[in-house]
């Protein structure tokens, strides 16, 4: 019987949605790069939800992956998408399964989108996963099947819109995914 080597180090990787530009350039905030985790991380990557498919896989290179198996058996990935940012983070689990052979080990979605306007329904290739959403509007996500599901419509106001409600459950969302995040980080 194999014993199975945990990850003692973590890339985290914050995929920001729709209204955010590249985090070299002038761009709006966004949950998903702010509240990202790096302390005590490995390495992290902040993408937009229009990353392209080289910058997905400059992100899985750092396993040393070949033939499905992962070479870097130390290292982790954790993966926190906010909106238009799920698809293209669901995207990233993917790619990781195909070149490494197993899931990454956690994936935080908040009101996951897809394009043009969709509630985001896939499950991620990750071994947990965590998903806030919240029901108001057209800009909105919903309860995914195999993860643990936060419905955050609560918190927001009664005067808020649907898009109100979105930016308050993504600042909201992420801060919650962050603290998941570090206790993630910090029990491995």
């Amino acid at each position: 019987m194999g014993t199975q080597v945990l990850a003692k180090d973590f890339i985290t990787v914050g995929v920001s949605g729709f209204g955010t530009r590249r985090a070299e350039n002038y761009w709006q905030p966004s949950g998903a790069h702010d509240n990202l985790p790096t302390s005590g991380a490995y390495k992290s990557y902040k993408l937009v939800h229009y990353a392209k498919k080289k910058e997905l896989q400059q992100i899985v290179d750092n396993f040393e992956c070949s033939k499905g198996k992962k070479g870097r058996k130390d290292l982790g990935l954790i993966v926190m998408a906010n909106s238009w940012g799920s698809y293209k983070a669901i995207k990233l689990t993917k790619m990781y399964k195909k070149a490494c052979g197993e899931e990454i080990d956690l994936f935080i979605m908040v009101d996951g989108v897809k394009k043009p306007i969709a509630a985001q329904g896939i499950r991620p290739k990750a071994k947990k996963c965590v998903n806030f959403y919240q029901t108001r509007g057209v800009v909105r996500g919903k309860a995914i099947k195999g993860c643990e599901n936060h419905d955050m419509t609560k918190y927001c106001y009664d005067s808020d819109s649907g898009v109100q409600c979105h930016i308050r459950v993504e600042w909201s969302g992420t801060a919650d995914g962050a603290q998941i995040i570090r206790d993630y980080i910090y029990s491995n």
